[in-house]
């Protein structure tokens, strides 16, 4: 009956896959002629493929509603089912090409947090211009929640987050492993003083997080010594947060790898620092897709000479040198029976 909420089990004898094609589209545009656009065939086509899955499913999928193609309860139950089995038969047919970053035109979906993005995004971007022209990478903000569903429906290829992440579907590698700093504008009237708990829980600060409320990493740290501090200011990215500190008398604490080349004056917590580990997450079932396996050793590489160009002396007080080089992988990539490592060797290491 049309309206059930529960979703019957995926039939495979006489339908034809192509319509779980479009049944993803649409679901992700709201809209057939979105999904007509996406899939390069015209509107009634997309339309006669609806027709065609609503009756093998007998719901009607889609509504309108407000001007968009609204899931049904079906649907929704379906899409991640559908999803998977789209993202295992791609991963499959991708397995079976070369991926030759020179040539390829392949988009790339990144999930990753606010001081990542600043820490990787440029560095990746030179890589890319030398190795990959024609690669295009997309980075997103996606909720923790959400992250591994969407590296198994394959809406992400790559993710950057926390160890809170791991789980037995995703494979991951870490990136950096970093410790909080206090950073305050240079000419601050405290900047060179030895940081006491004293002097730190006195000052103004700002707090970074993407939550609205509750205590961050730093704030929990602190509260193990029984001393706390009330935030003047909280925002949701670390871009605000140094662009305030430079212009006021507020402190934050940042990643140290970050403080580095951001033209402020830092000083060591008077706490022990929270630790804070990168890492890069991808699904198992693109662990030997030839162009992820790519792009994981690019997003290393780049992370790599960030952390370089950040620990370096020239670095400290004044911006990264964003002319340093790394290096890029030789010739195309090629699946390796069994093996989950890439096949490119001459790439900076992560550390």
């Amino acid at each position: 009956m049309f309206g059930d909420t529960m979703a019957p089990p995926i039939k495979l004898t006489g339908i034809d896959l192509n319509l779980f094609v479009v049944f993803e589209a649409i679901y992700t545009e709201r809209n057939l002629t979105r999904a007509a656009g996406i899939l390069n065939v015209t509107q009634p086509a997309v339309s006669n493929a609806l027709a065609r899955l609503r009756g093998h499913f007998d719901d009607p999928l889609f509504a309108r509603r407000g001007g968009i193609m609204a899931p049904t309860p079906v649907a929704q139950s379906l899409i991640l089912p559908v999803r998977q089995a789209l993202a295992r038969l791609r991963s499959g047919l991708d397995q079976r090409a070369q991926f030759d970053p020179a040539t390829s035109t392949r988009l790339f979906h990144i999930a990753l947090r606010d001081a990542s993005a600043a820490m990787l995004l440029a560095p990746l971007a030179r890589y890319l211009e030398r190795a990959a022209p024609g690669v295009q990478v997309q980075a997103h903000i996606v909720d923790r929640a959400d992250i591994p569903l969407e590296l198994a429906a394959g809406t992400l290829d790559l993710a950057i987050d926390i160890p809170e992440l791991q789980r037995a579907d995703l494979a991951s590698a870490t990136l950096t492993a970093d410790r909080y700093v206090v950073v305050m504008r240079k000419g601050h009237p405290d900047a060179g003083k030895p940081m006491t708990l004293d002097r730190f829980t006195s000052l103004r600060h700002i707090a970074i997080s993407s939550r609205r409320r509750g205590r961050t990493l730093v704030e929990a740290a602190l509260a193990r010594t029984g001393r706390t501090i009330t935030s003047a200011m909280r925002v949701p990215a670390f871009q605000m947060a140094m662009d305030t500190v430079r212009g006021s008398d507020m402190i934050a604490t940042v990643p140290s790898l970050l403080a580095r080349g951001l033209n402020v004056a830092v000083a060591d917590l008077p706490f022990p620092s929270p630790r804070i580990d990168s890492l890069l997450y991808w699904h198992r079932n693109a662990e030997s897709d030839p162009g992820n396996l790519w792009m994981r050793e690019a997003v290393k590489a780049a992370t790599a000479a960030f952390t370089a160009d950040a620990s370096s002396p020239a670095a400290r007080g004044k911006s990264s040198s964003a002319s340093r080089s790394t290096r890029a992988p030789d010739g195309p990539v090629s699946p390796r029976a069994g093996d989950g490592r890439s096949a490119v060797r001459k790439t900076a290491r992560h550390g």
